[in-house]
């Protein structure tokens, strides 16, 4: 049964991989993320980390060890809360859609 969750997991990472490289590549963001996101690039890098953390932790939910079981899911979750970070880097200061009102 967990090969089949890792497969589910592998497969979420794949999709978040793919909408990375579309933000790295031509800077295309999803559009309800759109409005908050400034550095596309950044964002891109940083959903990439999150994909990497997603297929480390379904590498180790499809390890046979305990060992690689335990290790890869701490691996991706290091990997996915540093990604957390780089995500928050690439948004619009807080009131910058005000505008000059003040």
């Amino acid at each position: 049964m967990a090969i089949y969750f890792a497969a589910l997991v592998a497969l979420c990472a794949l999709v978040a991989a793919v909408g990375g490289i579309a933000a790295i590549a031509v800077g295309w963001v999803l559009p309800n993320v759109r409005p908050a996101v400034e550095h596309t690039r950044v964002y891109g890098l940083g959903v990439l980390m999150f994909a990497a953390g997603l297929f480390s932790m379904a590498a180790g939910e499809a390890a046979s060890s305990d060992l690689m079981h335990s290790a890869g899911r701490t691996v991706g979750a290091v990997i996915m809360a540093f990604s957390v970070g780089v995500v928050r880097a690439s948004r619009r200061p807080a009131g910058a859609d005000r505008g000059d009102r003040g």
